[in-house]
């Protein structure tokens, strides 16, 4: 008697099973059998947008921020102390190198000046008496000279005679006449020297007053505040009627025509920042205006504890004069003159590994075409754009069409269609 199934539905069950293995080892049926577990079409071909590649001018730039300053700021303080008189000048005023800023009261030193003139002039008239004095004091000393000539002619004259024709009186007459002319003509001689000490006494006299008088003047001077350069009066920090020591801001005064500013940058960029001559920059004070500037001087020596150097550029002069120092700016350091590059968008880059690698088509059929794979070799970057400095007929050119989206599993040489969008 035949033994009943116990379990017919396990039965058809593997024989099911058993075919769909059977079916599995027929060629290409396993990837239809997965394309259509997954829901998938296996003939459909990737869809993809693209830009034109062009050849567009560059030029590679530093981008960084800073401050506007002025190259001369000057900060004014008194040589003197005193008290102020009413100042006249205020902040915002342009001034002129050597113009009038603030006065101090300088009663009390004109006074002295007055003193030493009135002394001065006293002893300027003492030098001139001295002077009339030693020239008389010259003519007496001629005139002694003349008598003591005479003296010694008149003794030589009798002492020729005979004995018998002079007598002894007359002798001792005229040798005594000699002596007295000889003393005479002495005391003339020293007068003389005398009285030309006295010039000289009179006339240092004069030179020490001199010196005084020019050092009350120089304090009087030091009485008016003068602007040291030309420029704006930034800051005014005194009033008429305050008493004021040397140690006291007074002034500051700032030549807004020469600006300046200094940029900080690392040590990897010194190379190119070397070969860069002009600066571009923007501050929000004239929104997308651009203003010039130079490349001025570029530090000799690398900051060790920073790895920085610094950068002073200066504004040039026709755009100096509408800026302001402090204005924050946005600078570009432009390290190159303009050239010819191909830029691909930051959407067309995608990232293997240690590469960054884009995908372009090359003459397409109509709006099919297949993607070529190209690994980057990446010049300058924008906001939104690299250079692709790895061109050529045998990599990118233009006229190709660098694929910007739908492109993120693909593999090279693989078939796309490009989108119209």
């Amino acid at each position: 008697m035949p033994r009943p199934e116990l379990f017919p539905p396990l039965r058809c069950l593997t024989v099911l099973t058993l075919s769909l293995l059977v079916a599995g080892c027929r060629p290409g049926t396993t990837a239809k059998v997965e394309a259509k577990v997954k829901g998938a079409d296996p003939e459909r071909i990737p869809l993809v947008r693209c830009e034109p590649v062009r050849m567009v001018p560059v030029q590679q730039k530093i981008e960084t921020t800073a401050y506007l300053e002025a190259e001369h700021t000057v900060t004014v303080f008194a040589r003197v102390a005193g008290r102020v008189l009413p100042v006249k000048i205020d902040e915002g005023n342009r001034v002129e190198r050597g113009a009038l800023l603030a006065e101090l009261d300088d009663a009390e030193v004109k006074a002295s000046l007055r003193q030493v003139e009135v002394q001065l002039a006293e002893k300027r008239v003492r030098h001139q008496l001295a002077k009339l004095e030693h020239e008389a004091m010259q003519h007496r000393e001629s005139q002694a000279q003349l008598e003591l000539q005479k003296t010694i002619a008149d003794l030589g004259r009798l002492e020729g005679l005979e004995k018998d024709l002079i007598s002894p009186k007359d002798l001792d007459d005229a040798r005594y006449a000699k002596n007295r002319a000889i003393d005479a003509h002495r005391v003339a001689q020293f007068n003389t020297r005398k009285a030309k000490l006295d010039i000289d006494v009179a006339a240092q006299a004069i030179q020490e007053l001199e010196a005084r008088q020019a050092e009350v003047r120089i304090r009087l001077a030091e009485h008016r505040i003068l602007a040291p350069i030309s420029g704006v009066v930034a800051k005014r920090q005194v009033k008429g009627g305050e008493v004021i020591s040397t140690t006291n801001p007074l002034f500051e005064v700032t030549d807004t025509s020469r600006l300046v500013s200094y940029l900080d940058r690392p040590q990897r960029e010194l190379g190119l920042v070397e070969q860069a001559k002009r600066v571009v920059f923007t501050t929000d004070a004239y929104g997308d205006r651009k203003f010039h500037a130079t490349v001025d001087l570029i530090s000799p020596v690398v900051d060790r504890d920073t790895g920085s150097f610094k950068i002073r550029v200066r504004v040039v002069e026709a755009d100096a004069k509408d800026l302001r120092p402090g204005l924050y700016i946005r600078a570009q350091i432009l390290t190159e003159d303009n050239r010819d590059a191909i830029l691909v968008p930051k959407t067309a880059v995608l990232a293997d590994g240690d590469d960054r690698v884009v995908f372009f088509v090359r003459e397409p059929d109509g709006n099919k075409g297949k993607a070529r794979r190209l690994r980057l070799e990446a010049g300058i970057e924008t906001e939104d754009a690299i250079e692709v400095k790895n061109r050529g007929a045998k990599r990118l050119q233009v006229g190709d069409l660098v694929i910007v989206s739908g492109h993120q599993d693909l593999r090279d040489q693989t078939e796309v269609e490009i989108s119209k969008g």
